[in-house]
């Protein structure tokens, strides 16, 4: 694999995949896998090195493609660090869980880091999208008026800290995986399918999540738009623990791949729901252990 032959080679495969994602924002994804797969097989030291020499190469390609040097320090604080930093989970701890709950930690602590720094973060994401709102009511083919145009923009605003949380923790968890399944493509066959299967996140974290969707829940004004805005980070996490259950029971009953193509598809679909119902399967998994359920099932 060319990213694994040196430092440079994996600093130029990051650096070309960062800078397709301005144009094709998933191709994000294997910017970061290349990141956990770096510092998994080479070290902390080498994982650090490939990000000091990603931060190099990609101020010096984003300076002559696009005149934009600087956009290097946003890549370096919302990606490729983080990454960094939850690689250096998953190579300590040997576990995926922990991982996983320490990139819902990393999407935990923006949702925090931008109420202390920002006074009103829903205020500021109404400022930010009003221009573009105002674009979208221009156009021909739009049919909502200025009032519903003004409240779909109330509604937005005030979850669009933790959508960009749950974002950025997507991230890295599928970073990870990628850069897993490529380290055990190279060089342990067949190890990161059950990996994956056997993921669990643990009892205490889906109290965690169990609380957030109750309090989240509760009518009870703006007081709590904090905990509101750190559900999706949960649910984004959770989601992948549903989803490690889903293959884990489809691999155990040697049903075809057609069910897993379906999910994936209507994740794409209806994304939102599927988040929720993966979520919860996710949750429920910790008390009632559906795997196991199939297992005995299956015997």
């Amino acid at each position: 694999m060319f990213s694994m032959q040196g430092r440079w080679q994996a600093a130029i495969a990051i650096s070309l995949l960062s800078i397709g994602a301005l144009v094709l924002p998933p191709l994000s994804y294997l910017a970061s896998g290349v990141i956990a797969l770096c510092t998994l097989r080479m070290g902390p030291k080498e994982g650090i090195t490939a990000v000091v020499a990603t931060l190099v190469m990609f101020t010096l390609l984003a300076g002559l493609l696009l005149d934009k040097a600087a956009i290097s320090g946003l890549f370096l604080i919302s990606s490729w660090l983080p990454m960094l930093g939850v690689s250096l989970v998953l190579g300590y701890t040997r576990s995926l869980a922990v991982s996983f709950l320490a990139a819902g930690g990393v999407g935990i602590v923006l949702v925090l880091g931008s109420y202390l720094i920002v006074s009103d973060p829903a205020l500021w994401w109404q400022q930010m999208l009003a221009p573009f709102m105002e674009e979208l009511v221009k156009q021909p083919e739009w049919q909502l008026d200025q009032d519903q145009m003004q409240d779909m923009m109330l509604s937005l605003s005030k979850m669009m800290t933790g959508l960009v949380a749950a974002g950025l923790s997507m991230n890295l968890m599928l970073g990870l995986l990628i850069g897993r399944a490529w380290q055990a493509k190279l060089y342990n066959p067949g190890g990161f399918a059950s990996e994956f299967q056997q993921l669990r996140l643990g009892k205490s974290a889906a109290i965690v999540m169990v609380a957030l969707m109750v309090v989240t829940a509760l009518p009870s004004g703006d007081t709590l738009n904090i905990l509101r805005e750190c559900l999706p980070v949960g649910l984004v996490v959770f989601a992948l623990q549903g989803l490690s259950v889903v293959h884990s029971i489809v691999n155990q009953q040697q049903k075809q791949s057609f069910w897993l193509v379906a999910i994936y598809v209507l994740l794409i679909v209806i994304l939102p729901q599927m988040l929720v119902i993966l979520a919860m399967i996710g949750v429920l998994e910790q008390w009632f252990n559906f795997r196991r359920l199939s297992t005995e099932s299956g015997e």
